[in-house]
């Protein structure tokens, strides 16, 4: 039976991902409709079902596994096939993003990949090419990742820690655009420091990056704009306490609906509180509102995210991925299980972005 084309990109956009690339095959017709690049925005933009990626380890082999939970069934994630990447001589292999579908993948510096764990698409991105101050030494790095809506492609920001007898420590900040396959030296002052073993970051509506950083004495939100390429720094809330002391008070920061959300909690509480703040205008100072006060929870050790609006999820004090509901008042065990502290949690929406063009 043919069908109008228009009436065809309605159907099929209803799908999900693993079905769309099953009907590519079908004809010519679903072909077309399928990869044009409208059809691939407007399916992104889509309200589909929100995910949770998680990356662990197994317990026998020690291989980084990634699994699946969809809103349906948090008793049997799925386990997705994951590029050799993630067993490669690295210490760690962080998920940073996703942006529009796809993880950014980061080893260690110059050691970067991004993948769309629906389509299986993956890209080793090329060692950057670019000079480094003389004599220096690459102590380390972190990493942005985004997307540019004006020049409609995907941007890594690398920012490598690098130390040489004349600078000292200083950084060094090199930008990948996909459109080009290619790195390019970005000139400007980096305006905070991020904080040494950084592991809290976050990407705020596609197009802004943060981290966890420090201006002089002074802890803020660093963000880098993707479009105009531009740093940017917001102050915490200035009433959240200082750093470390006897219960050793930590941050974290991690998407929150479409918000930015602040998680401050002493790490040697047995039954910790964690605070919640939420930043309501981004790039406006004292713009943060306090939330609640999630706790008392025992026996959990840090936080990683919220899953839809009452899920907090955490990892407990043996290690194991949980989930707290804020309506029940109960702990969920989900079943997996991290190593020294090598849980990671993002909230993930599938696509058909293509890494061969960014479109």
């Amino acid at each position: 039976m043919n069908l109008p084309e228009d009436v065809l990109f309605e159907i099929l956009l209803r799908l999900p991902v693993k079905s769309l690339l099953r009907f590519k095959a079908v004809c010519k017709s679903f072909y077309i409709v399928i990869t044009n690049f409208a059809f691939i925005s407007k399916h992104l933009n889509n309200k589909g079902i929100p995910r949770l990626l998680v990356c662990h380890r197994d317990n026998h082999s020690n291989k980084r596994l990634v699994s699946l939970f969809t809103n349906d069934n948090l008793a049997e994630p799925m386990s997705l096939d994951v590029p050799p990447f993630f067993n490669n001589n690295f210490g760690h292999v962080r998920l940073i993003g996703p942006c529009n579908g796809i993880v950014c993948l980061y080893g260690f510096p110059d050691n970067i990949a991004l993948w769309n764990p629906a389509t299986r698409d993956f890209k080793s991105l090329p060692v950057s090419q670019i000079s480094r101050p003389h004599d220096a030494k690459v102590l380390g790095g972190d990493l942005a990742f985004g997307f540019d809506s004006k020049a409609n492609d995907y941007k890594v920001v690398q920012i490598l820690f690098c130390s040489s007898k004349q600078l000292g420590v200083a950084y060094q900040v090199e930008v990948y655009n996909l459109s080009t396959n290619s790195w390019r030296k970005y000139h400007a002052i980096v305006p905070a420091n991020i904080m040494f073993l950084n592991i809290w970051s976050m990407l705020y509506k596609s197009e802004t990056f943060c981290w966890w950083a420090k201006d002089g004495n002074i802890e803020v939100i660093l963000s880098f704009d993707m479009s105009n390429e531009k740093f940017h720094k917001i102050p915490l809330p200035f009433d959240i306490g200082d750093l470390g002391g006897e219960n050793k008070v930590i941050r974290s920061i991690v998407p929150m609906n479409e918000s930015i959300a602040l998680i401050v909690y002493r790490m040697k509480q047995v039954e910790k509180f964690f605070d919640l703040w939420v930043l309501n205008e981004f790039g406006v100072d004292e713009s943060w509102t306090k939330l609640s006060t999630i706790g008392p929870l025992s026996r959990v050790e840090r936080p990683l995210g919220f899953w839809k609006n009452d899920e907090f999820v955490l990892e407990n004090s043996c290690g194991m991925l949980v989930m707290f509901n804020s309506h029940t008042r109960k702990i969920k065990n989900l079943g997996l299980q991290g190593k020294r502290d090598r849980l990671e949690v993002l909230i993930y929406k599938e696509s058909l972005v293509s890494l061969n063009n960014g479109s």
